[in-house]
């Protein structure tokens, strides 16, 4: 019996196997800029979105102050004018009252006894 022995050499070209996992490095680099590209692209259209919001919403509520305060005043303006008719008007009943009174006082002193005179 003769045993023969199968040994079998592979060569390695390590300048190959390096420039392969190199490639493959740079492959999965690539893929990670582009993933990280897009993830920085959408955190910064949300933050852009977010600071528009705020921003409207800051508008808004200036918006609704601002047409508060524009209500009242106009309130106040009308509560004015109001204000001064009924003034007006009981200015002239008082202007009419005192007319009335002074002829009442003329008609009483001419009602008045005269003195004589000793």
């Amino acid at each position: 019996m003769q045993v023969e022995d199968k040994r079998r050499f592979y060569e390695v070209d390590l300048r190959e196997t390096a420039k392969l996992i190199k490639q493959k490095i740079d492959n999965q680099v690539s893929g990670t800029q582009v993933l990280l590209q897009r993830v920085i692209e959408k955190q910064v259209a949300e933050d852009f979105r977010n600071a528009e919001q705020q921003i409207n919403d800051y508008i808004k509520r200036f918006q609704d102050e601002f047409d508060r305060l524009l209500k009242e005043r106009e309130t106040k303006e009308a509560e004015g004018d109001r204000i001064r008719e009924k003034l007006e008007i009981q200015k002239a009943q008082l202007n009419q009252y005192l007319h009335e009174l002074t002829t009442i006082q003329a008609s009483l002193y001419s009602w008045k006894p005269m003195q004589t005179i000793k």
